[in-house]
């Protein structure tokens, strides 16, 4: 059974200060209107002219068919847009970039833990410790972190009203969650396995190559730990009892919700897991072994997903890339008991005529609260700057031919400042979550801390590091954590699928499933079912 996932509102931009604030448009919606091109585009026409009429035949079999627009060219909106085309609908796809997955999705860790990060009274306090640690150690006391996670350009950010409203209700789902908080957590990770499943199938389905272009690796991860080792600590180490991922998650003291077994390593046997440790400055004296954590590279993954989107003849769907979307308009219902629906797109190439019958689909990640304000309608997400570099392990073996291939991560290896991952030649190190407005290119002392951490755990990749490239994507940190997935109930042809957080990527095949159901005329009742 499919566990439904908590219903969510999007509350209207226009009933209050507040709700000013987050419809705050950065020009004047007049002004930018009137600069727009008004030439008519037509997506759905090229879709036809490019597939040669060769799905004309599914139109008319089966269960009917939409037509769908998709806002978002990440991981999410590639996949919703695969998972449409396979049950025959027509698909169009607006992406500002020149190619998919160049953003968030580019900056990807790549974890497929069955696991989500829980916001709560504690990670409110990390984020506070970070962003503000002198007026933090006068309150709660303790000492200095000596790398700071988060980080906040306070006057781009304080002077962003999508910031301010997103802090606040950041604060409230925190410190004062609702009664029904630990309910839809759990139905969180619940939808979170499934997820995951549906990935681990295409990857590992021998027909499908998936698994090669994307860098798939099963070796499972080991999360690290600095502390002294207790005298009582058994040294063989135990699986953890994963029937209640709830208490399991409280009893290793994690921030995390999690489906996946695990067992302690102590002292030697951690390097024996992962010999690469050995070069870390500082030695960890544990970690957690999760032996069937996944992991992948989401920027191939998005890329392969949509070339096959793209050449295959039996699916339907076009890119429109270098488009923006930058007003939408939305017609009021002609009778009562309506609903008002998406009428037209426009963008910087020209306007979208969104006729009666097309579904909008907003997949646009840290960018979904910015198209929602369009419509005047509020997206608790905002965008947390993710740090990430990758460097080559060939180019690494053939530039030293001291170091080995054990020398090298071979999995998923995490403390809580930094996060690598062996995405086949790749090795992926990523970092940071840095609030500063809408500015993706690295903050120049951010970045230097961030290499500097990295050079700490990997002196072995010194060189590489030295001039591998740090790229920046916004992850969509959704206030409380969990998923904005399902139709707006106050519109007749909107849906939305964004965030959680780092977590989007590995639960997109999920949520393409879900809105794919939806746009077919399943309810989320017979979904949940």
């Amino acid at each position: 059974m499919l566990s439904r996932l908590p219903a969510r509102s999007l509350l209207l931009g226009g009933t209050g200060s507040l709700g000013a604030l987050a419809a705050y448009r950065y020009r004047s919606l007049a002004q930018r209107e009137g600069q727009l091109p008004t030439a008519q585009l037509d997506p759905f026409g090229k879709l036809l002219a490019e597939k040669n009429t060769t799905k004309k035949q599914l139109f008319q079999d089966g269960p009917p068919t939409q037509r769908v627009i998709i806002i978002g060219g990440g991981v999410v909106g590639v996949t919703t847009a695969y998972k449409l085309a396979l049950k025959g609908h027509s698909v169009s796809l607006l992406e500002p970039r020149s190619e998919p997955g160049e953003e968030c999705s580019r900056c990807a860790a790549g974890g497929m833990q069955k696991s989500n990060p829980v916001v709560d009274k504690d990670t409110w306090i990390a984020v506070l410790k970070c962003i503000a640690p002198r007026a933090t150690r006068i309150i709660f006391g303790g000492e200095e972190e000596p790398f700071k996670f988060f980080h906040i350009s306070w006057l781009s950010s304080l002077s962003d009203p999508f910031f301010l409203r997103w802090a606040l209700t950041f604060t409230k789902t925190s410190l004062f969650p609702d009664e029904n908080q630990d309910k839809k957590q759990l139905e969180m990770l619940k939808f979170t396995k499934y997820a995951v499943d549906d990935m681990i199938d295409m990857m590992e389905n021998r027909k499908d190559n998936m698994k090669h272009e994307s860098g798939y690796n099963s070796r499972g991860s080991v999360s690290l730990s600095y502390d002294p080792i207790e005298k009582t600590a058994d040294p063989s180490g135990t699986d953890a009892n994963v029937n209640n991922p709830k208490n399991d998650a409280e009893s290793h003291a994690s921030t995390k919700m999690s489906y996946e077994p695990h067992h302690k390593l102590v002292g030697e046997q951690v390097f024996a897991k992962e010999p690469s440790l050995k070069w870390f400055s500082q030695k960890p004296t544990s970690a957690k072994f999760e032996p069937q954590s996944n992991s992948a590279n989401s920027e191939l993954f998005t890329k392969e997903l949509a070339r096959r989107c793209a050449t295959d003849p039996n699916l339907n769907v076009t890119f429109e890339y270098g488009t923006t979307v930058e007003a939408i308009t939305v017609k009021e219902p002609d009778s009562a008991g309506g609903k008002p629906r998406i009428s037209e797109i426009r963008t910087n190439r020209g306007v979208i005529p969104v006729a009666e019958g097309i579904k909008v689909v907003v997949a646009a990640g840290a960018w979904t609260s910015h198209v929602m304000a369009l419509m005047d309608l509020y997206a608790p997400v905002y965008p947390l700057k993710g740090y990430a570099m990758t460097v080559s392990a060939k180019e690494a073996l053939e530039a030293n031919r001291k170091i080995k291939p054990d020398d090298l991560p071979s999995r998923i290896v995490s403390d809580k400042y930094l996060y690598t991952t062996r995405l086949g030649d790749n090795i992926r190190i990523t970092s940071i979550g840095e609030f500063s407005e809408w500015e993706t290119a690295p903050t120049p002392h951010v970045d230097a801390e961030f290499r500097r951490a990295s050079l700490e755990r990997m002196p072995q990749l010194k060189d590489l590091i030295d001039k591998a490239p740090t790229h920046c994507g916004f992850r969509p940190f959704v206030s409380d954590g969990l998923l904005l997935l399902g139709n707006v109930d106050t519109h007749e042809n909107l849906f939305v699928s964004c965030g959680p957080g780092s977590n989007g990527w590995k639960l997109s095949m999920g949520s393409g499933e879900i809105i794919e159901r939806l746009v077919s005329g399943q309810s989320m009742a017979d979904i949940a079912e």
